[in-house]
């Protein structure tokens, strides 16, 4: 989002939750917890964890730590992404430019988050057995798309909507939703490893 940010309104600012800051510290932290506790920590009830009265731990949600950090990340985005998307807005109609244009900008990197989490969602294996594998070549590809941004506003191009590394995203997606569009996966089961290799290889390259 500050990239995006950036590029319309042509000064970075950082967030209240940002990657390069915020979310580095997040991570940090999560590799020596489980290299102090082992994964098994990430399994473990967040209400075991807190120290608070149990008639208060009764009302709280039943989630793991993993469960907890990523929606604890995902509240934390709320007003990081509304505080963008107002910074664009009053730097367009500043400049007496099209707002709806910059919205429209957001859609393809949104339908790649989305696409992301559809995949997730739709093959619990890769989540269990290979997230470290998928997210690697997510972390490839959204880092491309970021790329792709920063020299579009270093050269003052168009901003790149679209590019090679959606592709891998949105047909890995579509093979996770087959089932549902009543389509025979073509990649299932075990053997969607090898398709998570391939976009690997695809987006490294």
């Amino acid at each position: 989002m500050s990239t995006m940010e950036e590029y319309h309104t042509h000064v970075l600012f950082l967030g209240y939750f940002s990657g390069p800051v915020e979310g580095i510290l997040c991570f940090t932290l999560a590799a020596l917890a489980s290299g102090v506790w082992g994964p098994g920590f990430w399994a473990t009830d967040l209400v075991q964890l807190l120290p608070l009265p149990a008639s208060v731990l009764a009302q709280l949600p039943v989630l793991t730590m993993a469960q907890s950090v990523v929606a604890g990340m995902g509240v934390a985005l709320v007003p990081t992404v509304y505080t963008s998307f107002s910074n664009i807005v009053r730097a367009r109609r500043e400049h007496q430019l099209n707002v709806s244009s910059a919205f429209a900008d957001s859609v393809p990197f949104a339908a790649s988050i989305g696409s992301v989490i559809v995949w997730l969602w739709e093959s619990p294996e890769v989540l269990s057995n290979h997230l470290v594998l998928f997210l690697s070549f997510v972390g490839f590809a959204f880092s491309y798309i970021v790329g792709r941004v920063i020299v579009a506003h270093v050269t003052g191009a168009p901003f790149p909507k679209l590019n090679r590394m959606h592709i891998p995203v949105f047909l890995g997606t579509f093979n996770a939703l087959a089932p549902r569009l009543g389509l025979t996966k073509i990649f299932a089961g075990s053997n969607e490893v090898v398709l998570i290799w391939m976009c690997l290889v695809y987006t490294g390259a």
